[in-house]
């Protein structure tokens, strides 16, 4: 394991280790949303949802896109598979009803396979992977 990668995995741990970074991820596993979303959606104020989800874009986890005057949040997609299995496995965590009914996919861009976290149990040979990914 090199440096660069655990810089990575540190960082995406630390975005996690908020409770409310942890709910807008949920939220946004279902696809991309508004800050007015978010806002809403949590019942915190937008420029506390803004303060997190910039230190979310900080830390390479979420991406945006801007329509006029309205900036839209996404999930970032990641290409290391391991950082795809830490973020699948928090999103398995926060449960289905994390991302509102939303219909949470979340794309491995290395391999083209989509991933239905909604549907999608966890079984214990995930739960080894993962295991052995952490140690």
């Amino acid at each position: 394991m090199n440096d660069e990668h655990l810089k990575d995995l540190e960082a995406i741990f630390l975005a996690f280790s908020d409770p409310t970074r942890l709910r807008l991820v949920g939220l946004m596993a279902g696809g991309e949303v508004s800050v007015s979303f978010l806002a809403e959606q949590t019942g915190e104020s937008q420029p506390k949802i803004s303060r997190h989800l910039a230190y979310l874009r900080d830390c390479g986890v979420v991406t945006t896109r801007r329509d006029g005057k309205w900036i839209f949040y996404s999930l970032q997609q990641f290409d290391d598979r391991r950082i795809v299995g830490v973020v699948d496995a928090v999103i398995q965590a926060l449960g289905p009803d994390s991302s509102a009914e939303r219909g949470s996919v979340i794309t491995r861009s290395d391999s083209d396979e989509h991933v239905d976290l909604k549907h999608r149990s966890a079984t214990r040979e995930d739960a080894a992977e993962l295991e052995i990914f952490l140690l």
